[in-house]
């Protein structure tokens, strides 16, 4: 698969939308090692604007999108809720078209990070969700660089968002509650980081059987 339409660019965010929920548990879990334990519960009201937003929804993808993150930025989700929500925006004004061929889906993706990571200030190392979302990026653009297929860019992508998603237990953290923590959340993995991984492997899964 070379090109995405409207309607699988939806699937995929909608299939990452009903993922997360299934761990929301799991998210909370995560972040109450080192935060105030509400992650999970933050990312499930962005995934029911998700659902609302983009269920059987005939706007153009970038429109969708933008209004989407807005939506999500309205909502009271913390600073998680914020940078999903520029992400999601950036996402969508790097989607001039209602079909993306390889290239400009991975451009549309660094838009999106581009726009998370002025708002937040954080950078690699921080123990933040930006620890698995940069390396999963950086896949998509290497992969469309080299010519891979749309299946062969998320297969790299999902590798590199659960490495980066490890690599966060051994990382102390810079940003949010968990810097309070110091050295004593070495050892624990970061809940935003782990959304952002469970988002690619649904990416992933979604592309492989469409």
């Amino acid at each position: 698969m070379n090109t995405l339409n409207h309607s699988k660019l939806n699937g995929m965010f909608l299939a990452a939308s009903a993922s997360i929920q299934q761990q929301v548990p799991y998210l909370n879990e995560l972040d109450g090692k080192t935060g105030d334990g509400d992650h999970g519960t933050t990312m499930h009201r962005v995934c029911q604007s998700i659902d609302s937003s983009l269920t059987n929804s005939e706007r153009p993808v970038g429109q969708q999108l933008d209004d989407l993150g807005w939506d999500i930025m309205s909502q009271d989700g913390g600073s998680a809720g914020m940078l999903i929500g520029k992400f999601l925006m950036g996402i969508g004004a790097g989607i001039a078209a209602e079909e993306v061929n390889t290239e400009q889906l991975a451009a549309a993706f660094r838009s999106g990070l581009d726009q998370m990571v002025a708002s937040s200030g954080a950078k690699p190392g921080d123990k933040t969700m930006l620890d698995a979302l940069i390396p999963a990026i950086e896949a998509l653009e290497q992969q469309a660089r080299q010519g891979a297929s749309i299946e062969q860019m998320f297969e790299q992508a999902v590798k590199a968002a659960d490495e980066g998603f490890q690599a966060t237990k051994a990382m102390v953290p810079a940003r949010g509650r968990a810097k309070n923590m110091g050295e004593r959340a070495v050892g624990y993995l970061d809940p935003g980081a782990a959304s952002m991984s469970i988002m690619f492997e649904s990416f992933n899964q979604y592309i492989a059987a469409a």
